[in-house]
């Protein structure tokens, strides 16, 4: 999220224990967040930053994204539920549910809004939320170890505030659900940089994507194959700078 604003203050870091713990419980990458939170820990760099406590958003916020049956049924998860309703809702294979699975979408959710309501707010230049980016998340089911979509809930937050908002995807894969949540829109430009080989997850992000209706042209796409290198992404760092420039956006 680009800003053409200057700030004196510091780098505003959204972490908490029960954050960590909350999302080191996902299954397909259980304790992952503890590693980030050690390594974090490890070059000391809480110290140069200011800590932001986060809060859990509601059911109803989710909403703001999400349908209401997906959330009624992460919120009513139990062992007893049919897995057909399960299923329905992208709640197996890669995004099996879990104990705490609604807690721990409200956290994450809640993370992710309080660094934007940060910028929004203009109390920083740069928020850090290492426990967010779960761009795969679909408005009515879950996917790519994805249970909810951050991204885009902190995103409508930011349009609250500012006209246009660049987003910008480094990941591996394609931020599928950003994109597609956006795609109609020319207040939201999409950026992603991302690995497209055939049968690689999720195969979209193809490089003539380019947005549809009012948002054409507003959805950008650096498809990469095997074999990128330091000089291929030093190439796509002047793409995106270019890109920036020549709009408003923060």
């Amino acid at each position: 999220l680009l800003y053409t604003i200057k700030f004196e203050a510091m780098i505003g870091f959204v972490t908490s224990t029960e954050l960590i713990e909350l999302t080191s419980c996902i299954p397909k990458i259980k304790g992952r967040s503890d590693l980030v939170s050690s390594l974090i820990d490890a070059f000391q760099l809480p110290e140069k930053m200011d800590i932001i406590d986060p809060i859990r958003i509601s059911g109803l916020q989710l909403t703001e994204f999400h349908s209401k049956d997906y959330i009624e049924a992460l919120e009513s998860y139990n062992d007893e539920t049919d897995k057909e309703l399960l299923q329905k809702h992208g709640l197996d294979y890669d995004c099996p549910p879990f104990v705490r699975m609604f807690e721990t979408v409200c956290a994450i959710g809640g993370s992710s809004i309080d660094a934007a309501e940060a910028l929004a707010l203009k109390l920083y230049q740069v928020v850090v939320n290492w426990f967010g980016g779960w761009h795969h998340g679909q408005p009515q089911k879950a996917e790519g170890f994805c249970y909810l979509n951050d991204c885009v809930l902190a995103i409508k937050y930011l349009r609250n505030t500012f006209d246009k908002v660049m987003y910008v995807d480094l990941d591996l894969h394609h931020g599928n659900g950003v994109e597609e949540a956006f795609y109609h829109s020319p207040h939201v430009l999409t950026y992603s940089v991302h690995k497209f080989e055939t049968g690689f997850y999720p195969g979209s992000g193809e490089i003539h994507s380019i947005g549809d209706g009012k948002g054409r042209g507003y959805s950008i796409n650096i498809p990469l194959r095997d074999g990128a290198s330091d000089s291929t992404l030093k190439r796509v760092s002047a793409v995106r700078r270019e890109i920036s420039g020549r709009i408003d956006v923060h």
